[in-house]
């Protein structure tokens, strides 16, 4: 972190002012300012942790006087910020992605790059809304409520600049890279909002610990980050190896992985509002049948990967020779 914020700060060339930095380079930017100001804070509990156990301190040995809701404190102070740290390259990706196929620059181009800024700061005010009902001091979880809230409206402005920049673009073709960028947005969205609902700590005290809570956290991370990835994989495979992917290949693995991801999550909502506990070996039986179309899918969606490992490794080698502007930017 600490090599790309010096080489984005005094590395520039010249003219490259920050606010003609792309888009991805603000996000690698916000990123790195995360990594570095809250990793210090899980390496430090994780040595108190250490020292309780090696050394016989009492950080967080009750029975001994020390606190063991500070170190779900000093926890959920990196951890939350980590979960931002996984989608803002995401969000760089994303924004590449949908100019060049939209054949435009991104809408609200400054606005996206203070979004990103915003979310940084944001991110270390929010962490004890994991924790609503972890024995903490109850005057905390209105604070906490409102802004958890506070960070949809960064997030949010950047779903609807993806949107605007869309509006009136230029798309010649939906290709593997687009679709999944497309996707993101849509799963990424419904993660928002399933977290702004977790935000309210009315509903967290219903759903904590069930199975809404996995929902919403794969919607945000695998919805959120790894359609990131393939996009940016399939969008810079051309460049990266001067070869094209099989686009009928990608596709494939597109919809199999879409599909697939939603028939996996989705009816973790309705089992999670029922009441299904996460982290139990097994569980009342009118809960079967969702359980068992959750596992079907699931193992189409690991299927998916081999899909992508076969296109991109036989693509790699036997591809054919890319062209210097395979997606008529």
């Amino acid at each position: 972190a600490l090599n790309f914020l010096v080489t984005i700060i005094t590395m520039r060339a010249p003219g490259m002012t920050f606010w003609r930095m792309p888009l991805l380079v603000w996000a690698n930017l916000s990123t790195s300012l995360l990594v570095v100001a809250a990793t210090p804070f899980i390496a430090g509990v994780q040595f108190m942790v250490l020292f309780d156990r090696a050394l016989h301190t009492n950080f967080f040995n009750f029975a001994a006087g020390g606190d063991v809701i500070s170190y779900q404190h000093i926890f959920w102070f990196y951890s939350h910020p980590a979960v931002y740290i996984m989608m803002l390259p995401g969000f760089g990706i994303i924004s590449e992605v949908i100019s060049t196929h939209a054949r435009k620059p991104i809408f609200g181009y400054r606005l996206m790059a203070l979004a990103l800024i915003g979310i940084v700061v944001l991110s270390y005010s929010v962490w004890a809304h994991h924790m609503f009902v972890a024995g903490m001091f109850s005057w905390l979880r209105v604070p906490m409520m409102i802004t958890t809230l506070l960070i949809a409206v960064p997030t949010g402005i950047k779903i609807f600049s993806w949107l605007g920049t869309l509006f009136f673009g230029k798309i010649h073709t939906y290709s593997t890279a687009m679709l999944f960028a497309l996707a993101f947005i849509v799963t990424f969205t419904i993660g928002g909002i399933s977290g702004v609902m977790l935000g309210m700590v009315p509903i967290d005290i219903h759903v904590s610990d069930t199975y809404f809570i996995v929902a919403h956290i794969h919607y945000v991370l695998f919805g959120g980050s790894v359609f990131t990835i393939y996009a940016g994989i399939y969008h810079w495979f051309p460049k990266m190896t001067g070869k094209m992917y099989d686009e009928g290949l990608g596709k494939l693995h597109f919809w199999l992985t879409f599909v697939a991801f939603n028939a996996t999550f989705m009816p973790m909502h309705w089992l999670g509002l029922q009441g299904m506990q996460r982290r139990i070996a097994d569980y009342p039986a009118q809960f079967g049948t969702l359980n068992f179309i959750i596992s079907i899918f699931a193992f189409i969606l690991g299927a998916s990967t081999l899909v992508f490992l076969y296109n991109m490794a036989y693509s790699w080698w036997r591809g054919e020779t890319a062209p210097a502007n395979p997606w008529r930017a």
